[in-house]
């Protein structure tokens, strides 16, 4: 275990942690900080597992430099020798933010900047960052501070849409033409038959129904066929077991007379929907089932009083046509100079 001690908005004192000592006071910080569900320490109990070999992976805890030693942040890289980077993998994760209690943005990136040069680290990718967020913000200062170069390039929009109080508020905040084709659409299927839209929100009964999910998400496009490997398929049945024991994950599912045409899996932390995947059946193309699974989950969302709904990586158009607003995230390159 290593120490430091940063002063910068308030000192922090800087360690790397097992994650199994880290992981209770981590998961308080989540529900505290407000955080993704990617910054969550479910995330990282179970990606490791899956995907994580060969990486020399480090949790960095920042704890406020007093006696009670707060926890205010926690960073997860791959510190390997010649260039650290966020750890994870963008193919199935949409974000790589720090987790961190807002107003320690700058001491956490200050800190986080200290702990690299100490390491002697020369270079480090910050990827998974939303744009113009207060610690993508914050990270140019801190690397110039140690004499680090830090680079921002474009690496992918998360398009959202803010949550207003009701449904009808919703889809009357929709352009005409998108208003006037989500209520046809929605009329449309009504008439076709008996609609339930379902969420499965515990271990078992999400478990249960994982099989149809994957077979929709197979079936809806020849690209989400050769990206469900066996692999990802072990990681996504992890992590509906993982999430869903945490209250943090719904797997939603569109049924027409009983019979499932489309299912999503719905992330819910910090009053935010996360839809992170979903699937639908071709032969029910014609009713629109695969986009007015994502408006029922809109609904749901409102419903429960959500604020936010993400999207997630992708600039398809039926986000655009839901009312996502794109959100750039970005990737910070630092450098010794």
């Amino acid at each position: 275990m290593t120490g430091r001690k940063h002063g910068g908005g308030g000192p922090l004192l800087i360690t790397s942690e097992a994650f199994e000592a880290l992981e209770p006071e981590w998961r308080a910080l989540h529900a505290r900080a407000g955080g993704h569900p990617f910054a969550h320490p479910a995330w990282f109990a179970t990606w490791p597992r899956h995907f994580g070999t060969g990486c020399a992976i480090v949790f960095l805890s920042f704890r406020t430099d007093a006696d009670d030693s707060e926890l205010v942040g926690v960073v997860a890289l791959d510190a390997r020798a010649e260039e650290a980077q966020s750890l994870g993998d963008a193919d199935v994760q949409d974000y790589a933010t720090p987790l961190v209690v807002p107003g320690y943005e700058a001491a956490v990136a200050a800190g986080l900047c200290e702990w690299l040069d100490e390491d002697l680290t020369p270079r480090a990718i910050l990827w998974g960052l939303p744009g113009g967020s207060a610690f993508t913000a914050a990270c140019p200062g801190a690397a110039n501070s140690m004499g680090w170069t830090c680079e921002e390039e474009p690496e992918d929009v998360c398009p959202a849409l803010a949550l207003p109080a009701t449904f009808e508020e919703y889809v009357a905040a929709l352009p005409k033409h998108e208003r006037h084709e989500l209520r046809r659409k929605l009329r449309n299927l009504e008439a076709a038959g008996a609609v339930v839209f379902e969420s499965f929100t515990t271990p078992e009964a999400a478990l249960g129904q994982f099989d149809t999910f994957a077979t929709l998400m197979r079936a809806s496009r020849p690209d989400k066929e050769a990206f469900l490997t066996p692999a990802r398929e072990a990681f996504f049945r992890a992590l509906v077991a993982a999430f869903t024991a945490e209250g943090l994950l719904a797997l939603e599912r569109l049924t027409l007379d009983g019979v499932p045409v489309a299912a999503l899996l719905t992330f819910r932390t910090a009053g935010t929907a996360w839809l992170y995947n979903s699937g639908y059946d071709p032969a029910y193309a014609q009713l629109a089932v695969g986009m007015l699974s994502k408006a029922l989950s809109i609904r749901e969302a409102i419903a429960r009083g959500d604020h936010t709904f993400d999207f997630l990586r992708g600039d398809e158009e039926y986000k655009r046509r839901l009312g996502g607003q794109p959100r750039p995230v970005v990737t910070l390159r630092l450098a010794r100079r």
